[in-house]
């Protein structure tokens, strides 16, 4: 059976002068797809900073144009610096509904307090063979609780929600589904008490400081056997936790902090099979 390959880019943080950082990024996005050619491009978050940044909006409409010339899917979630001004979530989702050509396909869509969560359904040979959840997890922390927002409990109740449709409509749900968010959620702070993982962990978890059940629900449901997040740019490590992997994608932006080679994060569904996944690097010498 053939696989479906997806292209997890994070954290670009395109600026609005663009200066050889934002040149770099779009020369990295443009090799790395071209090379790879993805089924599914995956952006994880932070496209932009937005911070005191007025035309923003003209920022991220430019990278949907871009990319728009290539032959693959676009799926979006958003982070923290997509919406620190003016603009709102629901205003560059207009900006994708409106320019990009090759947008996925949502289902089951979720808005809570302006953060969207739905699935992409993967197909072949008519029968489904994968779920992709998308939550948007947020921005900042709305309390005196630490830095950084906590899935909505909305969110992870929407889960079971979403399963529930399927096993109702006599559909049986296929194993071996994968999530993803911007903001890593508190259990990848095990990676401080496991003495063999992959990748690289050169920084603190920048995680919400209150736990909302995410990953009791995933554990609960029982399908989803992997999560991807960005937002700390100088990890990109996967652990087991439970037996559920929790990776990092690899910082894909020039624009911004971060110590480790600019690149992104490959992800193989294969029907039936544990997924695959590797890191590519961009090749600065082309």
């Amino acid at each position: 059976m053939s696989s479906f390959k997806i292209m997890q880019l994070t954290d670009l943080h395109l600026g609005p002068n663009h200066d050889e950082k934002d040149q770099q990024t779009y020369q990295l996005l443009e090799q790395l797809i071209t090379t790879y050619q993805p089924d599914l491009c995956l952006l994880t978050g932070d496209q932009i900073w937005s911070q005191g940044v007025l035309d923003s909006d003209r920022v991220y409409r430019e990278l949907c144009q871009f990319l728009n010339q290539f032959n693959t899917t676009i799926a979006t979630t958003f982070g923290n610096h997509d919406t620190e001004n003016q603009f709102r979530r629901s205003d560059l989702r207009a900006i994708e509904k409106e320019v990009a050509t090759h947008y996925v396909d949502k289902k089951h869509a979720k808005i809570i307090d302006d953060k969207e969560a739905y699935v992409i359904e993967i197909y072949q040979n008519q029968n489904l063979t994968h779920l992709i959840y998308v939550i948007d997890g947020g921005d900042y922390s709305e309390s005196a609780i630490g830095d950084y927002a906590y899935i909505h409990p909305g969110h992870v109740a929407w889960i079971e929600e979403v399963e529930s449709r399927y096993r109702q409509k006599g559909i049986v749900l296929p194993g071996h589904n994968v999530l993803f968010t911007h903001i890593p959620i508190p259990e990848y702070q095990a990676i401080e008490h496991v003495q063999n993982f992959h990748g690289i962990y050169q920084e603190t978890i920048g995680c919400a400081q209150v736990n909302s059940g995410l990953f009791a629900q995933m554990l609960h449901t029982g399908g989803i056997e992997a999560m991807f997040c960005g937002h700390d740019h100088d990890n990109d490590f996967g652990i087991n936790h439970y037996g559920i992997d929790l990776n990092y994608g690899r910082v894909s932006g020039f624009n911004c902090y971060g110590e480790i080679q600019r690149g992104a994060r490959l992800i193989e569904l294969i029907p039936n099979q544990p997924y695959r996944t590797k890191i590519v690097e961009y090749d600065q010498r082309f």
